[in-house]
């Protein structure tokens, strides 16, 4: 019934944003974008974070979000996928869920949805304890987008790229956690992609501990928490074996700087975006991957503009 419920929400939000004359509004963010090499790209994704979609359908984060989805559609390169590690919504709640499928699907054609959740998404409204229900509503909007997961975790073949998507088993403030059971499944994840000889795609809300800043940028709160070692641990085992493992986060809310991008092992690249809704929003990146690079370009979506950030990981031959 929650899924009858939530189609027909979304059909309504939708019609709603139309006759309000946010659809006009917005029509004019962005411009026209393509690869840095339309002929040779492999894999074209946009990788937007904390998006904090609101509940009132007209909420300045909505038309905010809006326009930033216009300025993503703008690709003249057909899209892979776009990617959204977390903080989806405020609050967790299904309406919120509603509004952003509405607006996703009505605005970003492509294959491949993959968000993740942050802490928002799992905490919902503070100090209420209801992770079940809060979890339900995302595997809800997860279903509304074809994914098919009871679980935070997950996996996704995107053009024979593995893209796996790590989410907190219980409520937390703002860390996660990543139970034994995870890691496990991470490993196994890791060892298979390992085989195929391509990088891996990493997709988590918090970034991992001393890394992008955060020890100063959010000290004690700002990444994965208690398992973070564990999770490091992992992933270093299979990139001293030669896996390229692109870890990409959001939950800092930082504009790009010196620290967006940084590789505290070989192989193991850590990407932080800032925040698609709130600084000056719009920003996230757009992910390439050639025969011999993964390329990393950041964009301001709704000024339709390249930033000056731009992260190449080599590929061996």
């Amino acid at each position: 019934m929650q899924k009858v419920i939530f189609r027909f929400l979304s059909l309504l939000l939708s019609a709603v944003l139309f006759c309000t004359g946010a659809v006009t509004r917005a029509g004019n963010a962005g411009s026209a974008y393509t690869p840095d090499d339309r002929d040779g790209v492999l894999l074209n994704a946009a990788v937007v974070s904390d998006l904090h979609t609101n509940r009132l359908t007209t909420h300045g984060n909505n038309v905010k979000l809006l326009r930033l989805l216009c300025g993503i559609s703008k690709s003249e390169t057909p899209l892979d996928a776009v990617v959204m590690p977390g903080d989806l919504t405020e609050t967790a709640q299904l309406l919120e869920y509603a509004n952003l499928s509405a607006l996703l699907r009505r605005y970003v054609r492509t294959a491949h949805y993959l968000p993740a959740t942050g802490n928002h998404d799992i905490r919902g409204l503070m100090g209420v304890p209801e992770y079940e229900k809060n979890m339900r509503n995302y595997y809800t909007f997860c279903d509304a987008l074809g994914i098919q997961t009871d679980k935070p975790y997950w996996s996704q073949d995107v053009g024979g790229y593995t893209f796996l998507i790590l989410g907190s088993e219980s409520e937390e403030k703002d860390s996660a956690y990543i139970s034994p059971e995870q890691q496990r499944w991470l490993d196994d994840s890791l060892t298979a992609a390992e085989a195929a000889g391509k990088p891996v795609f990493l997709i988590c809300h918090q970034p991992l501990a001393h890394t992008n800043n955060v020890d100063v940028s959010w000290p004690g709160a700002g990444t994965i928490g208690e398992q973070s070692d564990a999770v490091e641990a992992i992933l270093q085992k299979h990139t001293e074996a030669g896996l390229s493992v692109v870890y990409i986060s959001g939950h800092l809310h930082d504009e790009f700087s010196a620290y967006s991008f940084e590789t505290p092992h070989e192989n193991l690249y850590c990407l932080n975006l800032p925040s698609a809704q709130y600084n000056d929003g719009g920003k996230g990146v757009m992910l390439e991957v050639y025969a011999d690079r993964v390329l990393i370009r950041a964009r301001d979506f709704i000024a339709g503009e390249w930033l000056e950030q731009t992260y190449t990981v080599g590929l061996g031959e």
